[in-house]
C-alpha cells in the first residue's frame, strides 16, 4: 500500500515546481495538492493565491529532506 507524508507546504507555483523538478530528478515520486480552489485559480489567472502542499512516499521522505537542505558553503571549501 501506498501512503505519502507531506513535506512542503504553502508553495507558490514557481517554487513548487522547481522542488518537483529536483525531487523526480532524483527518482523520488511527487503528489502535488493545490489547496481550496487554488488549482482552478491558477487556470484563470495564472496564480495559485492559496498555495501548493507537496507529499512524496512515506519511505523516501527522509531522503527528500536531505535533498532539499541548504548546502553549506564552508562544508564545500573543506
Amino acid at each position: 500500500m501506498y501512503s505519502e507524508e507531506l513535506l512542503l507546504s504553502n508553495l507558490n507555483g514557481i517554487e513548487a515546481e522547481i522542488i518537483i523538478a529536483k525531487l523526480k530528478s532524483y527518482g523520488i515520486p511527487v503528489l502535488k495538492k493545490s489547496k481550496g480552489t487554488g488549482e482552478i485559480m491558477e487556470i484563470y489567472t495564472g496564480v495559485n493565491l492559496y498555495g501548493i502542499d507537496i507529499y512524496v512516499p512515506t519511505d523516501m521522505l527522509e531522503l527528500a529532506k536531505d535533498l532539499l537542505k541548504p548546502v553549506d558553503e564552508e562544508d564545500d571549501l573543506e
